[in-house]
């Protein structure tokens, strides 16, 4: 039985589609064994850290042990001397001192006053002589009457009526482990637990009074019989989690690790998901587009199938209409046929017998020609799709390389119409309601032109592709003077403070992009200060050595200037942290941040060659350490060369009015605003859209004094190359260049080339005549 065109596309899309299927099964399978093989790894590194810190603890007491073995009242046998100096240790570390002899009957014992004398028995295991440190397991104390472990060494000790070894012991709580196991701040739901040596739990960081002394889990004393290793069971408490344990040195302790499956199972389930929710799409998406192009293809397929039934019948036949080539070369073959069917219409009845032989050979050739287009038409979608992703790539290659350029150009013409709307809405003689709407809406205009210019800016800076005039900077003294700005900006309700170190090196960094990355610092804690608080400014000199390096991308080890914006605000949580210097991340509401203030900072403190690190808790302040690197007296640059020629006296220049200027500048609106802005000021301007035009009419034109060009020009030559040719003829000339992304033609690794003057876009007239006259000054 036959079927449609679009049912075999169809089925031909979900073949493609199982592929795809599987892949996103096998990965999901992979991405959930890379996450229980991560936090076994982790538990375990957590566990082998613990079981360190435990054995310091330990270590910590065996020297207090040996210092007290070297008393010299307890060498003499003075044990009511002993007796005193062991409670003032006790007083002072919360551990007793417990002296027993060879047959271990306790013959001093901290925990109870001088005088009164201590129990027969001792809880603790009978001495093992031999010269060695013992830690003992967990026992419950006779006299403070807690859960308690103890370390005791063998000393030399005149006993009165004993001969032979005494045995010096310190014991203390339990819970001195537990605090061990709190500092270790373990990600939350973990349970870090201490089992001795008979499978008891000694201490624990979670619900600790209720478990010590509590025999251990079967699964974790069945499997925590080497020096470290992993295993799957429950904690004392019945929770399912994935272990990890290692052995102290010191003692036959185990630090057992429990990380609840919870932890792993939760973010696998929403991965998983989300990954066969994409297969599933794309399988759809397969089976859709199968089903269109079945129909684009069905239809000239039926209609030509219209046109054989008509040719059968005898009936006239006309081309059929259609993009596909093959099915149009059929149709037209259909009606040569048909026109030379009815012109031996009589031959035909003559020959009726060979009309069916006939018939039969045509049918066959259109079937074969019905699978030949099939075939070209699944080919040529497959072609098609494929050129498609190509277009769009090379497409998003020259946004993405362009955007910065182009967005710059037309914040030029606008903000640069503006200016000069509004300056001659001013030399109007009559003043009404409506010119002042009128210049009210300019205004306005004008904000917002300006606000698209500072998020361009920030986003270049986030990039790292703004132009930096690195040079040397004193932080106490920026940092100073900015304090009045500072005030002014954050109102009464904040507290500046400001704490400037002595003796501070001299930082290598643009000095206005510093000041502007401090600011949004300060603005940023306004904002986590709405009842008001207290921000602190500091400088010190810094080192940042290998291993800080060696754990954080792109910082190298070195010396930096750190300067630190602390406020008293309400602080962020980890997870806020970890991603504040992304672009667009914000948590102010809606229309109260653009969230590239943060970025901005990042992007300028990488591309200055230093490094941005955030400290925050919630509820308690944040601080932004901002490093920069330090300038040495031997990387000082060299001082440029003469970039602009002074004008001869009498001239005229030093204001700009009479000077030549040679505009260059691909974009005609940005062209016609930068002539008609130096033409008001008086110059006398000539223009050009390329380099070679523009070198031509240098040619033409010796009076010509500066040249004015964009760096990225249309044609064989950039600005950079223009004016190397330009200055190659005319050696005095001066040359302002400006641009809104250089392509490395001026500005590399962000920094201004030596002897470079810019003027970067979008820039107002102002700026354009202020920058000529300094040149020409």
């Amino acid at each position: 039985m036959s079927r449609p065109v679009r049912r075999h596309l169809a089925l031909f899309a979900a073949a493609l589609a199982l592929p795809i299927l599987v892949f996103v099964a096998t990965l999901s399978n992979r991405f959930a064994d890379a996450q229980r093989s991560r936090l076994s790894d982790e538990a375990l590194n957590t566990a082998r850290a613990v079981a360190l810190a435990v054995d310091r603890e330990l270590t910590g007491m065996a020297a207090t042990l040996n210092l007290l073995a070297l008393s010299p009242q307890l060498r003499a046998g003075d044990l009511e001397g002993f007796h005193r100096q062991a409670i003032e240790l006790r007083l002072r570390l919360g551990v007793a001192t417990v002296l027993r002899d060879a047959t271990g009957r306790q013959r001093l014992n901290a925990w109870l006053a001088p005088g009164q004398l201590p129990p027969g028995t001792s809880p603790l295991p009978p001495p093992q002589p031999g010269g060695r440190l013992a830690v003992t397991n967990l026992f419950q104390g006779m006299v403070y009457r807690v859960p308690m472990f103890a370390v005791e060494v063998p000393v030399e000790v005149p006993l009165p009526g004993e001969t032979g070894l005494a045995f010096l012991s310190l014991s203390a709580p339990a819970q001195r482990i537990r605090q061990v196991l709190e500092d270790r701040q373990a990600p939350e739901g973990w349970t870090l637990a201490v089992v001795d040596g008979a499978g008891r739990i000694l201490a624990r960081n979670r619900r600790h009074e209720e478990f010590v002394g509590q025999p251990a889990t079967d699964d974790l004393r069945q499997n925590a019989t080497g020096w470290e290793g992993n295993w799957h069971g429950f904690t004392a408490d019945g929770m399912p989690v994935l272990g990890s344990y290692a052995k102290t040195a010191l003692a036959d302790w185990r630090i057992a690790v429990g990380v609840p499956l919870a932890t792993l199972n939760a973010p696998l389930h929403r991965t998983l998901l989300l990954l066969g929710g994409v297969g599933l799409a794309l399988a759809a998406l397969s089976v859709m587009l199968a089903l269109v192009l079945g129909n684009r293809i069905a239809d000239p397929l039926r209609r030509l199938a219209a046109q054989a039934a008509a040719l059968g019948r005898g009936e006239p036949v006309e081309p059929v209409q259609t993009s596909i080539r093959e099915v149009a070369e059929s149709g037209a073959a259909l009606a040569e046929a048909s026109r030379t069917i009815r012109r031996r219409e009589e031959d035909l009845r003559r020959l009726n017998d060979a009309l069916e032989t006939r018939v039969g050979e045509r049918t066959r050739d259109l079937a074969e020609t019905n699978a030949r287009l099939i075939a070209a038409a699944t080919g040529r979608e497959r072609a098609e799709a494929q050129l498609r992703q190509s277009q769009k790539m090379e497409a998003v290659g020259r946004l993405t390389g362009g955007v910065a350029h182009d967005f710059n150009n037309l914040l030029t013409v606008v903000l640069g119409n503006l200016a000069l709307a509004r300056r001659r809405l001013g030399e109007l003689e009559e003043h009404s309601p409506a010119t002042e709407r009128i210049g009210r809406g300019i205004d306005n205009a004008v904000e917002g032109a300006n606000r698209a210019a500072i998020l361009t800016q920030r986003l270049l800076a986030f990039s790292r592709q703004q132009p930096l005039a690195p040079e040397a900077v004193d932080a106490n003294r920026l940092v100073a003077g900015m304090s009045d700005l500072l005030r002014r900006t954050l109102g009464e309700d904040i507290e500046i403070e400001t704490v400037l170190s002595g003796g501070l090196w001299r930082a290598h960094a643009d000095p206005n992009q510093l000041e502007s990355s401090l600011l949004n610092l300060a603005v940023n804690a306004r904002d986590a200060m709405p009842a008001g608080g207290k921000l602190t400014i500091e400088t010190a000199n810094a080192y940042l050595d290998e291993a800080y390096a060696a754990g954080r991308e792109d910082v190298d080890a070195g010396q930096y200037v750190l300067i630190c914006v602390s406020d008293t605000g309400t602080g962020m949580s980890p997870e806020v942290v970890t991603r504040a210097f992304e672009p667009f991340f914000t948590t102010k509401p809606t229309g109260k941040g653009t969230g590239l203030g943060l970025s901005q900072v990042y992007g300028f403190a990488r591309q200055s060659g230093g490094h941005a690190a955030i400290y925050s808790e919630p509820g308690q302040g944040s601080t932004v350490k901002l490093y920069l690197p330090r300038l040495r007296d031997a990387e000082l640059p060299a001082a440029a060369g003469t970039q602009a020629q002074p004008a001869a006296p009498g001239t005229g220049l030093h204001t700009g009015r009479g000077a030549v200027v040679l505009v260059v500048e691909d974009e005609e609106m940005v062209r016609d605003f930068a002539v008609t802005a130096l033409e008001e000021a008086g110059c006398r301007t000539i223009a050009a859209g390329d380099g070679p035009s523009a070198l031509a009419l240098l040619s033409a034109h010796p009076e010509v004094t500066l040249l004015f060009t964009d760096v990225v020009l249309a044609g064989p030559m950039n600005g950079r190359e223009l004016a190397a040719a330009a200055l190659a003829r005319r050696p005095r000339l001066l040359v302002l260049f400006t641009t809104g992304y250089t392509r490395n033609a001026i500005i590399h690794h962000g920094r201004l080339d030596e002897g470079v003057n810019f003027l970067g876009k979008p820039y107002t007239a102002s700026a354009l005549l202020e920058r000529i006259s300094r040149l020409l000054a």
